[in-house]
Protein backbone atom coordinates (compact mmCIF):
# COMPACT_ATOMS: atom_id res chain seq x y z
CA UNK A 1 0.00 0.00 0.00
CA UNK A 2 1.09 3.44 -0.40
CA UNK A 3 0.39 7.04 0.15
CA UNK A 4 -3.27 7.41 0.84
CA UNK A 5 -4.93 10.63 0.61
CA UNK A 6 -8.01 12.80 -1.49
CA UNK A 7 -7.42 14.11 -4.95
CA UNK A 8 -10.19 15.96 -7.55
CA UNK A 9 -11.06 13.33 -10.21
CA UNK A 10 -10.10 16.08 -12.65
CA UNK A 11 -6.73 15.48 -11.61
CA UNK A 12 -7.19 11.67 -12.42
CA UNK A 13 -6.11 10.17 -16.30
CA UNK A 14 -7.24 6.79 -17.26
CA UNK A 15 -4.62 4.14 -18.29
CA UNK A 16 -4.07 4.03 -21.88
CA UNK A 17 -3.72 -0.20 -21.13
CA UNK A 18 -6.70 -0.69 -19.06
CA UNK A 19 -7.19 -4.05 -18.63
CA UNK A 20 -11.17 -3.94 -19.21
CA UNK A 21 -13.70 -1.41 -20.35
CA UNK A 22 -16.52 -0.09 -19.08
CA UNK A 23 -20.48 -0.68 -20.18
CA UNK A 24 -21.81 2.51 -19.05
CA UNK A 25 -25.51 0.91 -19.89
CA UNK A 26 -24.97 -2.22 -18.24
CA UNK A 27 -27.12 -2.66 -14.56
CA UNK A 28 -23.92 -3.42 -12.42
CA UNK A 29 -22.44 -0.32 -13.52
CA UNK A 30 -25.79 2.44 -12.89
CA UNK A 31 -26.26 0.37 -9.95
CA UNK A 32 -22.44 1.24 -8.87
CA UNK A 33 -23.25 5.31 -10.24
CA UNK A 34 -26.69 4.93 -8.09
CA UNK A 35 -24.95 3.61 -4.88
CA UNK A 36 -21.94 6.03 -4.85
CA UNK A 37 -24.29 8.80 -5.39
CA UNK A 38 -26.58 8.16 -2.22
CA UNK A 39 -23.99 6.65 0.15
CA UNK A 40 -20.82 8.15 -1.49
CA UNK A 41 -17.42 6.37 -2.60
CA UNK A 42 -15.93 3.67 -0.34
CA UNK A 43 -13.03 2.48 -0.01
CA UNK A 44 -9.99 4.12 -2.57
CA UNK A 45 -8.90 3.60 -5.91
CA UNK A 46 -4.92 2.85 -6.89
CA UNK A 47 -2.88 5.65 -8.95
CA UNK A 48 0.57 6.39 -9.45
CA UNK A 49 2.24 9.97 -10.45
CA UNK A 50 2.92 11.15 -13.61
CA UNK A 51 4.01 13.82 -15.83
CA UNK A 52 2.67 14.20 -19.86
CA UNK A 53 4.89 16.14 -22.40
CA UNK A 54 3.90 19.06 -21.65
CA UNK A 55 5.30 18.93 -17.65
CA UNK A 56 1.88 18.78 -16.17
CA UNK A 57 1.41 16.16 -13.23
CA UNK A 58 -1.05 13.95 -12.97
CA UNK A 59 -2.63 10.90 -11.35
CA UNK A 60 -2.36 8.13 -14.15
CA UNK A 61 -5.47 4.95 -13.02
CA UNK A 62 -4.05 1.76 -11.88
CA UNK A 63 -6.92 -0.17 -10.55
CA UNK A 64 -10.49 1.23 -10.00
CA UNK A 65 -11.29 2.05 -13.83
CA UNK A 66 -15.29 1.14 -12.82
CA UNK A 67 -15.03 3.42 -9.28
CA UNK A 68 -13.61 6.07 -10.52
CA UNK A 69 -15.96 6.49 -13.96
CA UNK A 70 -18.99 5.65 -11.59
CA UNK A 71 -17.73 8.28 -9.10
CA UNK A 72 -17.62 10.85 -12.02
CA UNK A 73 -21.07 10.04 -13.54
CA UNK A 74 -22.47 10.13 -9.56
CA UNK A 75 -21.40 13.86 -9.66
CA UNK A 76 -18.14 13.53 -7.26
CA UNK A 77 -15.55 16.01 -7.23
CA UNK A 78 -13.32 13.98 -5.43
CA UNK A 79 -12.22 10.88 -4.88
CA UNK A 80 -9.91 8.67 -2.00
CA UNK A 81 -6.82 7.26 -4.06
CA UNK A 82 -3.78 4.78 -2.96
CA UNK A 83 -0.77 6.63 -4.40
CA UNK A 84 1.52 3.50 -5.53
CA UNK A 85 5.05 3.43 -7.31
CA UNK A 86 4.90 1.34 -9.98
CA UNK A 87 6.86 1.18 -13.39
CA UNK A 88 4.30 -0.05 -16.37
CA UNK A 89 5.04 -3.26 -16.25
CA UNK A 90 4.21 -3.18 -12.84
CA UNK A 91 1.11 -1.23 -13.58
CA UNK A 92 -0.07 -4.30 -16.59
CA UNK A 93 0.85 -6.98 -13.49
CA UNK A 94 -1.18 -4.81 -10.91
CA UNK A 95 -4.36 -4.73 -13.17
CA UNK A 96 -4.51 -8.36 -13.80
CA UNK A 97 -3.59 -8.86 -10.02
CA UNK A 98 -6.48 -6.97 -9.01
CA UNK A 99 -8.86 -9.10 -10.66
CA UNK A 100 -7.73 -12.35 -11.13
CA UNK A 101 -7.66 -12.94 -7.16
CA UNK A 102 -10.95 -10.98 -6.70
CA UNK A 103 -13.49 -13.49 -4.59
CA UNK A 104 -16.94 -12.83 -6.00
CA UNK A 105 -19.65 -12.87 -3.49
CA UNK A 106 -21.60 -15.80 -4.17
CA UNK A 107 -25.60 -15.74 -4.66
CA UNK A 108 -27.32 -17.40 -1.28
CA UNK A 109 -24.26 -14.80 0.34
CA UNK A 110 -26.21 -11.93 -0.41
CA UNK A 111 -29.56 -13.61 0.31
CA UNK A 112 -28.44 -14.24 3.17
CA UNK A 113 -27.01 -10.30 4.05
CA UNK A 114 -30.37 -9.19 2.62
CA UNK A 115 -32.29 -11.16 5.09
CA UNK A 116 -30.20 -9.69 8.15
CA UNK A 117 -30.39 -6.73 6.84
CA UNK A 118 -34.25 -6.98 7.12
CA UNK A 119 -34.74 -8.79 10.09
CA UNK A 120 -32.70 -5.73 11.73
CA UNK A 121 -35.10 -3.23 10.07
CA UNK A 122 -38.66 -5.14 9.91
CA UNK A 123 -40.13 -1.74 8.98
CA UNK A 124 -38.16 -1.53 5.82
CA UNK A 125 -39.78 -2.44 2.45
CA UNK A 126 -37.77 -4.26 -0.28
CA UNK A 127 -38.22 -0.85 -2.28
CA UNK A 128 -36.45 1.39 0.26
CA UNK A 129 -33.72 -1.51 0.87
CA UNK A 130 -33.25 -1.77 -3.41
CA UNK A 131 -33.26 2.48 -3.07
CA UNK A 132 -30.39 2.19 -0.23
CA UNK A 133 -28.32 -0.30 -2.03
CA UNK A 134 -28.44 1.22 -5.55
CA UNK A 135 -29.73 -1.91 -6.83
CA UNK A 136 -33.83 -2.83 -8.52
CA UNK A 137 -36.82 -4.27 -6.68
CA UNK A 138 -36.88 -7.05 -8.76
CA UNK A 139 -32.61 -7.61 -7.97
CA UNK A 140 -33.89 -7.73 -4.56
CA UNK A 141 -36.94 -9.65 -5.14
CA UNK A 142 -34.77 -12.21 -7.14
CA UNK A 143 -32.41 -12.68 -4.57
CA UNK A 144 -34.27 -13.17 -1.47
CA UNK A 145 -36.59 -15.52 -3.12
CA UNK A 146 -33.28 -17.56 -3.02
CA UNK A 147 -34.46 -18.19 0.52
CA UNK A 148 -37.14 -20.01 -0.51
CA UNK A 149 -34.96 -22.98 -1.90
CA UNK A 150 -35.79 -25.82 0.22
CA UNK A 151 -32.01 -27.63 0.48
CA UNK A 152 -28.96 -27.11 1.21
CA UNK A 153 -27.57 -29.13 -1.90
CA UNK A 154 -30.61 -26.45 -4.37
CA UNK A 155 -28.23 -23.37 -2.38
CA UNK A 156 -25.13 -25.11 -3.26
CA UNK A 157 -25.65 -25.88 -7.15
CA UNK A 158 -26.59 -22.17 -7.51
CA UNK A 159 -23.51 -20.88 -5.29
CA UNK A 160 -21.34 -23.00 -7.72
CA UNK A 161 -23.07 -21.59 -10.89
CA UNK A 162 -24.65 -25.19 -11.60
CA UNK A 163 -27.81 -23.38 -11.81
CA UNK A 164 -28.13 -20.14 -13.28
CA UNK A 165 -29.91 -17.27 -11.44
CA UNK A 166 -33.13 -17.61 -13.83
CA UNK A 167 -33.39 -21.29 -13.22
CA UNK A 168 -32.86 -20.52 -9.90
CA UNK A 169 -35.83 -18.02 -9.10
CA UNK A 170 -38.08 -20.16 -10.96
CA UNK A 171 -37.00 -23.31 -8.74
CA UNK A 172 -37.59 -21.20 -5.83
CA UNK A 173 -41.21 -20.83 -6.92
CA UNK A 174 -42.22 -24.51 -6.60
CA UNK A 175 -43.22 -26.19 -3.32
CA UNK A 176 -40.46 -27.29 -1.09
CA UNK A 177 -41.63 -31.36 -1.73
CA UNK A 178 -41.31 -30.49 -5.11
CA UNK A 179 -37.86 -28.91 -5.49
CA UNK A 180 -35.84 -32.14 -5.42
CA UNK A 181 -37.67 -33.46 -8.74
CA UNK A 182 -36.57 -30.35 -10.89
CA UNK A 183 -32.97 -30.09 -9.62
CA UNK A 184 -31.95 -32.23 -12.44
CA UNK A 185 -33.97 -29.78 -14.80
CA UNK A 186 -33.09 -26.50 -13.02
CA UNK A 187 -29.29 -27.34 -14.19
CA UNK A 188 -29.59 -28.89 -17.82
CA UNK A 189 -32.56 -26.84 -19.50
CA UNK A 190 -32.19 -23.22 -20.65
CA UNK A 191 -34.26 -20.80 -19.13
CA UNK A 192 -36.57 -20.31 -22.05
CA UNK A 193 -37.62 -24.03 -21.25
CA UNK A 194 -37.43 -24.59 -17.50
CA UNK A 195 -39.32 -21.55 -16.67
CA UNK A 196 -42.60 -22.09 -18.80
CA UNK A 197 -42.38 -25.66 -17.40
CA UNK A 198 -42.09 -24.38 -13.71
CA UNK A 199 -44.92 -21.99 -14.45
CA UNK A 200 -47.28 -24.41 -15.78
CA UNK A 201 -46.58 -26.65 -12.95
CA UNK A 202 -47.27 -23.49 -10.40
CA UNK A 203 -50.75 -23.38 -12.29
CA UNK A 204 -51.45 -26.70 -11.56
CA UNK A 205 -50.51 -26.30 -7.56
CA UNK A 206 -52.58 -23.45 -7.47
CA UNK A 207 -55.76 -25.24 -9.47
CA UNK A 208 -55.67 -28.12 -7.49
CA UNK A 209 -55.66 -26.55 -4.09
CA UNK A 210 -58.17 -24.08 -5.27
CA UNK A 211 -60.45 -26.89 -5.92
CA UNK A 212 -59.13 -28.38 -2.72
CA UNK A 213 -57.82 -31.18 -4.45
CA UNK A 214 -54.76 -33.14 -4.19
CA UNK A 215 -51.80 -32.41 -6.51
CA UNK A 216 -51.29 -34.75 -9.25
CA UNK A 217 -47.63 -35.89 -9.65
CA UNK A 218 -46.09 -33.73 -11.98
CA UNK A 219 -46.28 -35.56 -15.28
CA UNK A 220 -45.04 -34.67 -18.79
CA UNK A 221 -46.56 -31.21 -20.49
CA UNK A 222 -44.74 -29.83 -23.53
CA UNK A 223 -44.24 -26.01 -22.99
CA UNK A 224 -44.00 -23.28 -26.32
CA UNK A 225 -40.48 -21.92 -26.01
CA UNK A 226 -38.61 -20.73 -28.92
CA UNK A 227 -36.71 -22.49 -31.53
CA UNK A 228 -32.72 -21.85 -31.45
CA UNK A 229 -32.15 -18.77 -33.94
CA UNK A 230 -29.89 -21.20 -35.86
CA UNK A 231 -32.53 -23.71 -36.52
CA UNK A 232 -34.79 -20.73 -38.13
CA UNK A 233 -32.10 -19.21 -39.91
CA UNK A 234 -31.20 -22.49 -41.39
CA UNK A 235 -35.00 -23.35 -41.85
CA UNK A 236 -35.09 -20.10 -43.98
CA UNK A 237 -32.45 -20.55 -45.99
CA UNK A 238 -33.13 -24.32 -46.48
CA UNK A 239 -36.98 -24.82 -46.00
CA UNK A 240 -35.74 -28.61 -45.46
CA UNK A 241 -38.21 -28.79 -41.69
CA UNK A 242 -41.82 -27.39 -43.37
CA UNK A 243 -41.67 -29.94 -46.29
CA UNK A 244 -40.74 -32.62 -44.47
CA UNK A 245 -43.66 -31.82 -41.72
CA UNK A 246 -46.41 -30.89 -44.40
CA UNK A 247 -45.10 -34.63 -46.44
CA UNK A 248 -44.92 -36.85 -42.63
CA UNK A 249 -48.49 -34.96 -41.55
CA UNK A 250 -50.42 -34.84 -44.78
CA UNK A 251 -50.54 -31.45 -44.81
CA UNK A 252 -52.00 -29.66 -48.08
CA UNK A 253 -53.18 -26.16 -47.27
CA UNK A 254 -51.01 -22.87 -47.24
CA UNK A 255 -53.74 -22.51 -43.88
CA UNK A 256 -52.59 -25.66 -42.23
CA UNK A 257 -48.80 -25.66 -43.39
CA UNK A 258 -48.52 -22.04 -41.90
CA UNK A 259 -50.44 -22.93 -38.46
CA UNK A 260 -47.42 -26.16 -38.51
CA UNK A 261 -45.17 -23.76 -39.25
CA UNK A 262 -46.15 -21.83 -36.20
CA UNK A 263 -46.00 -24.62 -34.04
CA UNK A 264 -42.29 -25.65 -35.08
CA UNK A 265 -41.11 -22.29 -34.25
CA UNK A 266 -42.96 -22.64 -30.70
CA UNK A 267 -41.15 -26.55 -30.46
CA UNK A 268 -45.04 -27.33 -30.06
CA UNK A 269 -45.59 -29.47 -33.41
CA UNK A 270 -45.99 -33.07 -33.22
CA UNK A 271 -42.10 -34.04 -33.70
CA UNK A 272 -40.67 -31.26 -31.30
CA UNK A 273 -43.35 -32.36 -28.90
CA UNK A 274 -42.23 -36.17 -28.83
CA UNK A 275 -38.45 -34.95 -28.60
CA UNK A 276 -38.90 -32.98 -25.69
CA UNK A 277 -41.37 -35.86 -24.05
CA UNK A 278 -38.39 -38.60 -24.81
CA UNK A 279 -36.19 -36.08 -23.09
CA UNK A 280 -38.34 -36.12 -20.36
CA UNK A 281 -38.47 -39.83 -19.87
CA UNK A 282 -34.79 -40.19 -19.66
CA UNK A 283 -34.41 -37.24 -17.02
CA UNK A 284 -37.15 -39.51 -15.05
CA UNK A 285 -35.13 -42.76 -15.64
CA UNK A 286 -31.84 -40.72 -14.45
CA UNK A 287 -34.28 -39.49 -11.57
CA UNK A 288 -34.97 -42.67 -10.45
CA UNK A 289 -31.44 -44.57 -11.45
CA UNK A 290 -29.78 -41.60 -8.88
CA UNK A 291 -32.47 -42.26 -5.90
CA UNK A 292 -31.80 -46.13 -5.98
CA UNK A 293 -28.07 -45.83 -5.96
CA UNK A 294 -28.31 -42.96 -2.96
CA UNK A 295 -30.72 -45.34 -1.31
CA UNK A 296 -28.22 -48.20 -1.88
CA UNK A 297 -25.32 -46.34 -0.78
CA UNK A 298 -27.28 -45.31 2.54
CA UNK A 299 -27.98 -48.84 2.85
CA UNK A 300 -24.77 -49.97 2.60
CA UNK A 301 -23.20 -47.14 4.79
CA UNK A 302 -25.92 -48.50 7.41
CA UNK A 303 -24.60 -51.70 7.20
CA UNK A 304 -21.11 -50.80 8.07
CA UNK A 305 -22.11 -49.03 10.82
CA UNK A 306 -24.46 -51.80 12.51
CA UNK A 307 -21.32 -54.10 11.44
CA UNK A 308 -19.32 -52.10 13.25
CA UNK A 309 -21.32 -51.47 16.36
CA UNK A 310 -22.17 -54.86 16.78
CA UNK A 311 -17.89 -55.46 16.50
CA UNK A 312 -17.77 -53.03 19.33
CA UNK A 313 -20.40 -54.66 21.70
CA UNK A 314 -19.10 -58.15 21.24
CA UNK A 315 -15.32 -56.92 21.73
CA UNK A 316 -16.51 -55.04 24.98
CA UNK A 317 -18.96 -58.08 26.18
CA UNK A 318 -15.74 -60.30 25.57
CA UNK A 319 -13.71 -57.91 27.64
CA UNK A 320 -16.24 -58.01 30.41
CA UNK A 321 -16.12 -61.59 30.78
CA UNK A 322 -12.84 -61.78 31.02
CA UNK A 323 -12.81 -59.40 33.29
CA UNK A 324 -14.84 -61.02 35.86
CA UNK A 325 -12.56 -64.36 35.22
Amino acid sequence: MGELKKVALSDIRENEVALRTVNRESEDYLGLVESIRSKGFIGAISVREKTDKEGTSFYELVDGLHRYNASKDAGLEEINVDVVDLDEDQVLEAQIMANIHKVETRPIEYTRQLKRILTRNPMMTEAELAAKLGKSTSWIAGRLSLNKLASEQAKTLVNEGKIGLSNAYALAKLPPDEQAEWLDRAMTLPPDEFIPQTTERMKVIREARKQGKDVAPSEFQPVPHLQKLKALKDEYELGNVGVSLCAKHSLSTAIDGFAMGVRWVLQMDPDSVEVQKAQDSERRVQREEKKKQKAAERATKKAARLSKELDEATTAATEAKAAIT
